[in-house]
């Protein structure tokens, strides 16, 4: 069974809820602090399988394609990832299922 979204109100991955991709938590302090502070939850405190799904973050906070540049020939080869990659400094702060004060849709 894929690993269910920890936003309350998220129905990513459960039985009767949509399947997305799901995101660990960062290791960075920092970051990691940014993220429990922008999940609406009392007292959060993410454990290992702690996952929080795409529905929580901008367009803008994924990467959807990489490149490569050929050696031989020069050219730079771009090819669109299968399963979207977050950005290093992405939060969280989309939150459909919340009262709407609580998402705020920041552009990096």
């Amino acid at each position: 069974m894929p690993n269910m979204c920890c936003v309350p109100g998220c129905r990513g991955n459960y039985r009767n809820g949509p399947k997305v991709h799901v995101f660990k938590f960062p290791t960075d302090t920092c970051l990691l602090k940014k993220w429990i502070s922008a999940i609406p939850r009392q007292n959060f405190e993410p454990s290992v399988f702690s996952r929080v799904c795409e529905k929580h973050f901008g367009d803008d906070n994924f990467i959807k394609s990489t490149s490569a540049k050929d050696s031989r020939t020069g050219h730079t080869v771009t090819v669109p990832l299968k399963i979207p990659r977050l950005r290093r400094d992405a939060v969280p702060t989309l939150f459909p299922n919340c009262p709407k004060y609580l998402s705020k849709d920041i552009k990096l």
